[in-house]
């Protein structure tokens, strides 16, 4: 039982955090997968993109706008990826608004199932039993191991991130802790398992929908990092607010123009990338500067004089999270984009 103190601590967290700095906040390192929900499915931040199926719609949300689903056979499906497998270190953190409690069990977000009918794996899972808030994956032997958090029933919006770190695990609600607590057992593989949000893959009559537990209620902005992230990044997303985390520009692709036919491999990288620069692009006595800037603006890199096809860049001198290059030729910029550094 939460003492009055963590109580007291709770709501002055909840009531009276704000986004002093008036911006975005750096999207954490080490993130999978991110649905944005601004009126589709597809993953900002990687390849995972997902399905609606029965009609999902959307609303105004923490962050522009958010899923809506109607707690009666709303779901987004992703297929099963490899990077989604997670069961050792994660973080699943999202904004959730609860709209309807009469569902005894409703499902926000699942990697695996339930029973299909046989009893599958889950690496992770956040449902709310009524009002309750649960984060649970199944454990070797096939027991769900349970992480509770707090009961909201004000149809409000609430930041929920899970965190999984070795044999512990957490539970955040606005950016206060719930607590880490032991486990004797981590999932296992979900291979050939979707990812769903809004519902559980989980057809015990072998109906003819494979799914259940609906979600009545809206989500938005949901993040999946293969790693434990900190409390201080947790509540760095939280205090964002409406301002959410920043995306502008935020993809794996290159913001090069085309014509110049400058690309940088392998993006996300983890020492060091290749600078591939067509022929056409730059003569014998010609060279390109490369500049790197973290999101500040700042200048922490710059490679001049190149002036051959292919250059490895090492960048180990740098730390994980999101840059900005610059190409620049002759004083004139030929080509930009964002570099992601990820942790060796």
């Amino acid at each position: 039982m939460k003492t009055l103190k963590q109580f007291l601590i709770f709501i002055a967290i909840t009531c009276f955090s704000v986004n002093v700095s008036g911006q975005c906040t750096t999207p954490p390192a080490d993130m999978v997968s991110w649905w944005q929900a601004e009126n589709n499915a597809n993953d900002l931040y990687g390849n995972n993109n997902g399905t609606e199926q029965n009609g999902i719609s959307y609303a105004t949300g923490t962050v522009n706008n958010a899923f809506y689903f109607d707690g009666v056979d709303d779901v987004i499906v992703v297929p099963h990826s490899n990077n989604l497998d997670l069961t050792g270190n994660v973080t699943i953190e999202l904004w959730v608004r609860q709209t309807g409690f009469d569902n005894a069990i409703q499902t926000v977000i699942c990697k695996g199932a339930g029973d299909v009918p046989n009893n599958e794996p889950a690496a992770f899972l956040m449902r709310f039993e009524y009002a309750t808030t649960k984060f649970l994956f199944k454990d070797a032997t096939g027991a769900y191991v349970e992480k509770l958090g707090p009961t909201f029933e004000d149809w409000q919006w609430h930041h929920y991130a899970y965190v999984r770190q070795g044999n512990m695990h957490i539970l955040y609600a606005d950016g206060f802790e719930f607590g880490w607590e032991s486990f004797t057992s981590l999932p296992e593989s979900t291979i050939g398992l979707p990812l769903t949000i809004g519902a559980q893959y989980h057809n015990p009559t072998n109906s003819a929908n494979d799914y259940s537990y609906f979600f009545a209620g809206e989500i938005d902005e949901v993040g999946v990092y293969n790693r434990a992230l900190s409390q201080a990044e947790i509540q760095s997303i939280y205090n964002a607010g409406a301002l959410g985390k920043c995306s502008d520009g935020l993809s794996i692709e290159d913001d090069f123009l085309s014509e110049n036919e400058i690309k940088i491999y392998p993006n996300p990288v983890k020492s060091t990338f290749t600078l591939d620069i067509s022929k056409s692009t730059i003569l014998a006595n010609e060279y390109l500067k490369l500049r790197i800037f973290d999101l500040s603006g700042r200048l922490v890199k710059q490679v001049d004089k190149i002036n051959i096809i292919k250059r490895n860049i090492d960048i180990n001198d740098l730390n994980t999270g999101i840059y900005l290059y610059q190409i620049i030729k002759n004083g004139r910029d030929m080509a930009s984009g964002k570099i992601i550094k990820n942790k060796i």
